[in-house]
């Protein structure tokens, strides 16, 4: 134990020792040389004792105005995120309010959007509720329907809100016409929420035909998209033959719709 502490008092010794040597030679040498050397020498070794700290510090402001500009750059890339991805919604709204413009073209009746705000509960959706009604001029039985096809028609309404009973509904009854072959037939839902056709055992329906509205009921303008048959079941022993659709406008992805501001031309009222 002594001896290391001797070690020690002789390691501070020598350390001291050397750095008084050091700082005799530099004296020394600096009575040798001449003037002029001098301030060059004591230069050095001044630039040379602050070169560390002002280095530190110049890289600890080149960082932080990194972190500025990092954070700037941040900024304004989510910027232009953001008016692209807006550009992108204009443009489908754009799109949508042309075929709209078309519609209102071919029916020459007037048109109001509304959007969805609820819809019921239960395991399936047979009606949601849209945020216009009498203030609008919304009226019972006015057709809802979007760009892509149908949706239902305004069952209820109230003063600053409106009931829609969709397509889904099992107590929905809607006449339809196939684009290709003109073959009339009822399209309806089951209790599974399962899209129905019904037609005429003998009518010319295949799969992949297009389905839309018959212009029959009094209820919907003839020519407004429906549906696709995906499935028939005919049969040659039976009057009736029923087949499976899909509707063209998906419910669980309704945000907002359109009502076509048209009277019923007339009203089936069922009893209750």
């Amino acid at each position: 134990m002594k001896l290391f502490k001797y070690i020690v008092r002789l390691c501070k010794w020598a350390r001291g020792a050397l750095v008084f040597a050091l700082f005799v030679c530099v004296s020394l040498y600096m009575q040798l040389v001449q003037v002029k050397h001098k301030q060059n020498i004591v230069d050095a070794i001044f630039s040379s004792v602050f070169y560390l700290p002002q280095s530190v510090v110049s890289y600890v402001a080149h960082i932080g105005n990194l972190s500025k500009e990092n954070t700037i750059l941040k900024k304004e890339n989510a910027k232009l995120k953001l008016e692209v991805d807006l550009t992108k919604e204009y443009a489908i709204e754009n799109e949508r309010l042309k075929k709209l413009l078309f519609f209102e073209n071919q029916w020459d009746y007037p048109i109001v959007l509304t959007q969805i705000i609820g819809h019921n509960p239960g395991p399936y959706m047979t009606t949601v509720v849209v945020n216009s009604g009498i203030a609008d001029s919304i009226f019972y039985g006015m057709p809802v329907f979007t760009t892509n096809g149908l949706v239902g028609k305004v069952s209820k309404v109230h003063s600053g809100h409106s009931m829609v009973q969709l397509l889904s509904d099992p107590n929905s009854r809607t006449s339809v016409i196939s684009q290709r072959s003109r073959e009339q037939g009822t399209v309806f839902s089951r209790d599974n929420a399962e899209m129905q056709i019904q037609i005429s055992s003998y009518a010319d329906l295949i799969t992949g035909d297009t389905l839309v509205t018959s212009g029959l009921g009094g209820i919907y303008p003839k020519g407004i998209p429906v549906g696709v048959v995906t499935k028939l079941e005919k049969s040659n022993s039976e009057v009736l033959s029923y087949g499976s659709i899909e509707l063209l406008q998906h419910i669980e992805s309704l945000e907002e719709a359109f009502i076509i501001q048209k009277n019923t031309d007339w009203i089936v009222w069922e009893a209750e």
